[in-house]
């Protein structure tokens, strides 16, 4: 004789379906790539609640995201950014410091008459002249912004 077996101690327990689903719950399953069977599983949900819930404006037509994984570890070794950076250097303010390097390297290695004895007055071709006018007008602007009352 064969005995039939009453009690399923192997089948999958029902998972408890929870007081209240909202759906932001229900999205953000979608978006984790969850679908709506594994929807109707997480929480153990009949096929008509499904459907009714999907009737919702909020999730009506909406679908789950598929999730794809790498086949590699991807790690971003990219400088993170200075939070206390309160600007970002133009291209303007960039050139105005490469000239002030240039314009303290000429002063630097500017020949001396003590240093050269060969030292002679150069002369200096029309940009040069122009330069050190333009240098000197800067230099005279600057002091009169840093002390406008002359003081």
């Amino acid at each position: 004789m064969i005995e039939a077996r009453t009690n399923n101690e192997n089948a999958t327990p029902k998972a408890v379906t929870p007081e209240t689903i909202t759906t932001s719950m229900i999205v953000e399953d979608l978006e984790n790539g969850i679908d709506r069977n594994g929807i109707k599983e997480k929480y153990g949900l009949e096929n008509w609640e499904v459907v009714q819930m999907f009737k919702h404006p909020a999730l009506k037509g909406k679908k789950a995201r598929k999730v794809r994984k790498m086949s590699f570890n991807f790690v971003d070794d990219t400088p993170t950014v200075d939070p206390n950076q309160t600007s970002i250097p133009t291209a303007e303010e960039e050139f105005h410091n490469r000239a002030d390097l240039r314009s303290q390297d000429a002063i630097d290695h500017t020949p001396i008459e003590e240093e050269n004895p060969h030292f002679e007055n150069p002369e200096f071709t029309t940009a040069q002249m122009d330069q050190m006018e333009g240098q000197a007008w800067e230099s005279q602007i600057q002091s009169q912004t840093n002390n406008p009352l002359n003081l």
